[in-house]
């Protein structure tokens, strides 16, 4: 039996909604239009909805510098 799959629910989306790019980097909308604006993140237009692509968002993401942390003395 072959397992193609043909459910369009297995399948990863290739834009988000602004508000869910908010959800996934925690970053508001005014941060993700500086960073559309930049060019950190790419975006389409459907109409009069901004669609922000979802592979630009994670090399967005993947730059940002690693959190470093001090060790604390008890």
């Amino acid at each position: 039996m072959d397992d193609h799959r043909t459910d369009t629910e297995s399948l990863e989306p290739l834009v988000v909604s602004v508000q869910e790019a908010e959800r996934i980097t925690g970053h508001g909308k005014t941060r993700l239009y500086e960073e559309l604006a930049k060019g950190s993140i790419t975006a389409k237009k459907s109409g009069t909805r901004t669609l922000i692509v979802l592979d630009s968002l994670r090399k967005y993401i993947e730059a940002l510098p690693n959190a470093t942390f001090r060790k604390t003395v008890p």
